[in-house]
């Protein structure tokens, strides 16, 4: 469904490939044992999107990525990576990023001390990058947590409210994308507004990864997506478009008398057909496309901050955005197609 290329970012193949070797490093000790466990998922790739966004803030000032730029990548990532662990944990999944979960292959207690050895590595090499980085990362760690709780309490809440589930996602996902942004704007010596600029950004673009990832677990294929759709649904964690299917009059009340306790196979497929034929799957891309803008207004103010700064860069963050939506559109309109041959 989605293009290769839809988060990538201008920077360069070798800073990639030294983020890399950086985070396999980073996990690295004397216990064979723990260093196969932490090194599971990062063996596994993945898009690399947050520390991504960290190592492109030099560019914006003509600035080659150092070594601190990369530390400050990996220190992301592996928060991240952490709470990829915790999660799976929660949710029992058996694969992750094409891979044996960390939970499934060696049980969950294993899983849990992993990813908090992962937070203890990104809070060590953050401390080693100065007070700011890590009083920032610290900062957004709880704001993860904050978001995950939030969440946990809601699960099977069919009256759960839409600023709830706003404010869960920006902490959950929004917090750690602007940190991205804001550690490599500090690591590189970037201006206040630039910095703040870039924050702004990675913020409001992760809203809209956030919501784009909710509507493609309700409306997607198992192909589509890479992993069974409806895992929210199924774990009573309902998202933008299932609200805002529950207030439509037509398919509202059924969906609502699914909802609320734990689904059948059965439960789950006709739960995912009745938001994808609502108007909740459009009306959640509209509020996310509400956040790209916003995202867009903030890449497209972020100034050069010296003579050899990328002007590419804004355009290049403003066109990620935007195409992350355009895609999530794209989506909704194959959904709509599919439900309605299925209604047909």
């Amino acid at each position: 469904m989605s293009k290769p290329d839809l988060f990538a970012l201008p920077v360069h193949d070798r800073d990639l490939a030294r983020l890399e070797a950086c985070l396999k490093d980073s996990v690295l000790g004397d216990d064979q044992f723990l260093n196969e466990v932490a090194g599971h998922l990062i063996a596994a790739g993945g898009k690399r999107l947050r520390p991504s966004l960290t190592i492109m803030a030099p560019m914006l000032a003509g600035k080659e990525v150092d070594e601190a730029i990369l530390l400050g990548g990996v220190s992301v990532e592996l928060v991240h990576l952490a709470s990829l662990y915790h999660d799976d944990v929660m949710d029992e999944a058996t694969r992750r990023r094409g891979v044996e979960s960390v939970n499934a292959r060696w049980g969950n207690l294993i899983a849990i001390v992993a990813g908090d050895f992962l937070l203890a590595r990104s809070a060590e090499i953050a401390a080693s990058l100065g007070t700011e980085v890590a009083g920032l990362l610290a900062a957004t760690l709880a704001r993860l947590c904050q978001g995950q709780v939030s969440e946990v309490r809601a699960a099977f809440q069919i009256d759960r409210t839409e600023p709830d589930y706003l404010q869960a996602i920006s902490d959950k996902t929004a917090a750690l994308m602007g940190t991205a942004c804001r550690i490599g704007a500090l690591c590189s010596g970037l201006d206040p507004a630039t910095t703040d600029g870039l924050t702004a950004f990675g913020e409001a673009f992760g809203m809209v990864f956030q919501i784009r990832d909710d509507v493609l677990d309700v409306i997607a294929t198992e192909e589509e997506l890479g992993k069974a759709p409806g895992q929210d649904l199924v774990e009573g964690i309902y998202t933008l478009p299932v609200q805002r299917a529950l207030a439509d009059r037509v398919v509202g009340p059924r969906l609502a008398s699914l909802l609320g306790q734990p689904l059948t196979d059965e439960e789950k497929e006709t739960a995912r057909h009745l938001v994808a034929s609502s108007p909740g799957v459009s009306s959640a891309a509209e509020v996310a496309r509400d956040y790209a803008n916003r995202a867009v207004k903030a890449a497209l103010e972020i100034d050069d901050v010296a003579t050899g700064g990328l002007a590419a860069i804004p355009e290049a963050l403003a066109e990620m955005a935007m195409l992350a939506v355009s895609d999530l559109e794209e989506s909704a309109a194959r959904a709509r197609s599919r439900s309605q041959a299925l209604a047909g």
